[in-house]
């Protein structure tokens, strides 16, 4: 899988927050391999460090609400759908039994990898 090279001028926080999608995309495509034990590991961290570097940025956005609007407006669904991952991480993490809850996490999976490739698409 290509990580793509972003601007320099590329916040931190937004830096991880995309290696961290990408990470996990990669650890996705490597449980659908057939690599499983280390996959699902693999998959686990990456979930771990998306759900990281996504509540960093939110707590840092917060800070430069309104600045960067234009910025930040193409990349709108990407950060929706980031939101959506850690609300579906933190319900999957509260109750690990609840079918429902593991099913929202990985549609919110499947929505970040989607959002990422897109934003991939738009950048090249």
């Amino acid at each position: 899988m290509t990580h793509m090279q972003y601007p320099s001028e590329m916040p931190a926080d937004v830096h991880a927050v995309v290696t961290a999608a990408q990470e996990l995309r990669s650890a996705k495509q490597f449980l659908q391999n057939g690599h499983l034990i280390k996959g699902v590991q693999r998959h686990e961290r990456a979930k771990r460090e998306l759900y990281q570097a996504s509540q960093t940025l939110m707590t840092s956005g917060a800070d430069q609400s309104g600045q960067n609007s234009q910025q930040t407006e193409p990349f709108a669904p990407f950060l929706q759908a980031l939101v959506d991952f850690r609300d579906a991480y933190e319900q999957r993490r509260a109750n690990s039994t609840d079918s429902q809850a593991a099913g929202a996490l990985v549609k919110a999976i499947k929505n970040v990898i989607g959002e990422l490739d897109q934003v991939e698409r738009n950048l090249n």
